[in-house]
């Protein structure tokens, strides 16, 4: 019998321990602050939360309900700031936080340009997307985060967005409507023109709609996939693109309204926003939308912000609700 035999005894522990990583409790280290951004104060804010305590605490602004102003779209950056985006001097740009939330300063001198999608890119510089005018195509450009050594790296008359920086730093993962629908596209930030390396990861002749990459620790990519009529999901895959080891790993079935803008937390994990939920005459409480955390694998989805909550809560909010 199995029992009597210390090989199959060992054989049971290690299937038990597979099946506990597969669907068990969330894996620890899931105690670091978590950026998201929030309605809960009255107007769009960017907050700070510890997942452990279930505390949040608001980063850039002394005021929450302030609605003369909206701060989104925050990116960690190594010395613990945080790069976010914020309306409230009169257009949408730049701006640093420090570590203990206290206010934010520009990143830059105000240009007559709309900047958005800011990331970090190493320790001392952010990649982001900068519009000459308010709803006109957007380029790719990376500034130190002193402000200093602003670089273009697009040119093209399509839009360019929502970057994100590949582990080694000599890379960069972006969205561009340049061949119709958007499409996510790899550049090398080592080449003298970055824009003439430009690779396109989605797969050829695909009938889909791709968004809001983020470049995960070991080298795949998050991203999100939506076909028509159908929500939004998550998906998974290298850097190299194409068809090939492309997967889905979040769930229609427990993300019926679909998922969106994932953002890579260093752990293994990925935050992402789910929703909108149905409004309440469809059986739902929304229009609402909330963060959830899942591992790259596609496993132990947790709800990171309170459910049925009365505000809305996003990973980065990269664009207004759609």
């Amino acid at each position: 019998m199995c029992g009597m035999n210390a090989h199959c005894r060992w054989g049971l522990l290690l299937l038990t321990l597979l099946l506990a990583c597969r669907s068990g409790p969330v894996p620890e280290g899931h105690g670091e602050r978590l950026l998201i951004v929030s309605d809960r104060g009255g107007a769009v804010r960017v907050y700070e939360i510890d997942d452990a305590a279930g505390v949040a605490r608001l980063i850039g602004s002394p005021r929450a309900g302030d609605a003369s102003y909206e701060d989104s779209m925050p990116a960690r950056l190594s010395d613990g700031r945080v790069v976010l985006v914020s309306d409230r001097g009169g257009r949408q740009g730049l701006y640093i936080a420090s570590p203990d939330g206290a206010g934010a300063v520009p990143l830059s001198p105000a240009p007559a340009a709309s900047d958005s999608d800011p990331a970090s890119l190493g320790r001392d510089r952010v990649i982001f997307a900068r519009a000459d005018t308010g709803g006109a195509s957007r380029d790719l450009f990376v500034v130190g985060i002193d402000g200093s050594g602003l670089v273009r790296l697009t040119r093209h008359p399509a839009d360019d967005g929502a970057p994100c920086a590949t582990p080694d730093g000599r890379s960069v993962v972006f969205v561009s409507d340049r061949d119709g629908a958007p499409r996510l596209y790899r550049l090398s930030l080592d080449a003298a023109d970055p824009e003439t390396t430009m690779v396109e990861l989605s797969p050829p002749g695909a009938t889909v709609v791709d968004g809001a990459p983020a470049c995960l620790p070991g080298g795949s990519i998050a991203f999100t996939r939506a076909s028509e009529g159908a929500p939004a999901q998550i998906y998974l895959t290298s850097a190299a693109g194409g068809q090939r080891g492309v997967r889905q790993i979040t769930d229609p079935l427990v993300l019926p309204h679909g998922a969106g803008e994932p953002v890579s937390l260093g752990d293994g994990t990925i935050l992402i926003t789910g929703g909108p939920a149905p409004p309440p005459e469809e059986g739902g409480y929304g229009p609402r939308f909330a963060v959830y955390r899942i591992t790259e694998g596609g496993y132990n989805l947790t709800r990171v912000t309170r459910d049925g909550a009365g505000y809305n809560d996003f990973a980065r909010r990269l664009g207004p609700p759609s």
